[in-house]
């Protein structure tokens, strides 16, 4: 598939966009946390820690991935930079919250609980990148 039919499919800055990119981010970030899972990291940090850890590492890789795959690069670096990791500490900590909420609550199988606290979150991700932090406009 060429650029050109890609953006007809998925315009830059729409949901769809978003989930092509968000797919990739979630693969690596669904691999950073598998590591530390099977990792002694598990036993120092637990699986909210380490939840926290791989929210971290691959917010800093998704930053780049939407600023030039999602959105555009209008901005300054510096400036999508401070607003991304702004909506990332939000989005971490509340996702770390509801995680613990989940993982404390629900007997279900920790993989589903990863999935539904990813849909959850990368919805407010979306939203708050699109409108706040790259200020993008059709």
């Amino acid at each position: 598939m060429d650029k050109e039919q890609f953006s007809a499919i998925a315009p830059r800055g729409t949901i769809r966009r978003f989930a092509a990119a968000g797919a990739v981010n979630t693969l690596l970030f669904w691999i950073f946390w598998e590591i530390l899972r099977i990792s002694p990291a598990l036993e120092i940090l637990s699986e909210t820690g380490i939840w926290a850890v791989a929210w971290v590492i691959s917010c800093t890789i998704a930053h780049f991935t939407h600023r030039y795959f999602t959105f555009d690069g209008r901005k300054d670096v510096k400036t999508t930079m401070l607003g991304a990791f702004t909506v990332y500490a939000i989005g971490g900590a509340l996702s770390t919250i509801s995680y613990e909420l989940l993982v404390s609550n629900l007997d279900l199988q920790i993989r589903i609980i990863f999935v539904i606290n990813m849909l959850i979150w990368g919805l407010f991700t979306w939203a708050s990148m699109r409108w706040f932090v790259f200020g993008y406009d059709d």
